[in-house]
């Protein structure tokens, strides 16, 4: 028993550090910067062209198999982590917005890519099959909770300026780089077959009304993608601090997302999968509304915060009851490549619509953005109705497991 006790502290240790690990490059792009250099003047459609960098989460399964293939996940882990300290302490002193910074960005997000498939592999590798529900759960708070760094950045920035809020980030990469280099290098017998991801796509496109579910992977979340990109530059726009920001839209706002998250993962288990889309898409599009209005009419502070809650309710709602309709449609046999195939469809959308994100926001207004962002929710919710009957109900546990 004390053993056991050990082995899973040991391993929930491990889970927290790699998994926050991973959120933290991911938040700085998608939220940090932006706000940055919305506070240096850059002008919209530049900041909306900056997540074309995200597409390296998009297309990390391209070079996944040379990581299964060479070397070790703990040397993967320690070199993508390395890379990612060494692009925010880049940061600190890129202050000119050129093509260093926007290299280093760029950086950041394909060493982000790299560590997110070897810490996944790492862990699932490491993890007993009694530990999988436990470490899984360790590994969702974890992540989260990283989410809310460009939050406690945004304060740094505000009142010792941004190459200390960049610098900050750096020395916690510096942290995490010593302590992958402590990980075992227990990759264990790893198969030397690569996934074919030709022949999974082709068998996933011969499952009936597969047209249709695809369909839904690239738009049930293109609304709440969509508006994600534009949040803080509008914030800054309306002249509000980087503390002001941080504290509200990242730290209370991951707060929020993940006890939506955990109500999803019960409305999936109490009502069913289909109706769980339903009425969380209709939620989605609703949580988008309060933007679109507190923009329209100016409002004041308090509605902007209301705005932000609800905005955030949707996208904690939206992530569980999706990512669950994503890993229901996955063949037990074909899972790992089917998800990954499925994740880089959502994405591809999400990522295109946020890369257009500043420019349309920029010429029309944003209002006209914001009740966009809630028209692109309507069509999945349309054509949900007419895939009833070949969505699987997922069971709790694959609900939870966002």
């Amino acid at each position: 028993m004390i053993e056991r006790k050990r082995s899973f502290l040991y391993l929930g240790t491990i889970t927290s550090v790699l998994y926050f690990s991973e959120g933290l490059p991911f938040g700085i792009v998608k939220d940090f910067v932006p706000m940055y250099l919305r506070f240096k003047h850059v002008d919209l459609t530049s900041i909306g062209l900056l997540n074309i960098v995200a597409f390296a989460w998009t297309f990390k399964f391209l070079w996944s198999p040379l990581i299964d293939e060479l070397g070790t996940y703990r040397r993967w882990i320690a070199t993508a982590v390395a890379a990612i300290t060494l692009a925010l302490a880049g940061m600190v002193v890129a202050q000119s917005l050129g093509p260093l910074f926007y290299g280093l960005v760029a950086l950041l997000a394909i060493a982000s890519a790299t560590q997110d498939m070897a810490v996944d592999a790492f862990t699932i590798r490491a993890t007993p099959q009694k530990m999988l529900g436990p470490v899984n759960s360790i590994r969702v708070m974890a992540y989260r909770i990283a989410l809310m760094v460009p939050g406690v950045l945004g304060i740094v920035a505000s009142k010792f300026g941004w190459p200390h809020a960049f610098g900050t980030a750096a020395v916690v990469g510096a942290v995490v780089f010593a302590l992958a280099l402590t990980l075992p290098d227990d990759r264990g017998q790893a198969s030397r077959d690569r996934p074919n991801f030709i022949a999974s796509l082709q068998h996933w496109l011969l499952r009936p009304k597969s047209g249709l579910l695809l369909a839904i992977a690239f738009t049930y979340r293109l609304g709440e993608m969509a508006i994600v990109a534009m949040i803080k530059p509008y914030w800054v726009d309306r002249g509000y601090s980087a503390a002001e920001i941080g504290t509200i839209t990242s730290i209370v706002g991951v707060i929020v997302s993940i006890a939506a998250a955990i109500v999803g993962g019960a409305l999936v288990a109490r009502f069913g999968l289909y109706r769980s889309l339903i009425g969380v898409g209709v939620m989605q599009a609703v949580s988008n509304i309060g933007y679109a209005v507190v923009a329209t009419i100016s409002a004041g502070r308090w509605a902007i915060y209301v705005a932000a809650v609800l905005e955030n309710i949707g996208y904690g709602l939206g992530t569980t009851v999706f990512l669950a309709f994503l890993m229901s449609l996955c063949d037990r046999d074909r899972a790992a490549t089917e998800y990954a195939l499925l994740s880089a469809a959502f994405a591809l959308t999400g990522n295109i619509m946020a890369s257009a994100s500043g420019a349309i926001a920029q010429h029309a207004g944003y209002p006209v953005y914001f009740w966009l962002t809630v028209l692109l929710g309507l069509p999945a919710l349309l054509i949900l109705p007419y895939v009833r009957d070949v969505i699987p109900e997922a069971p709790a546990e694959a609900a939870t497991a966002t």
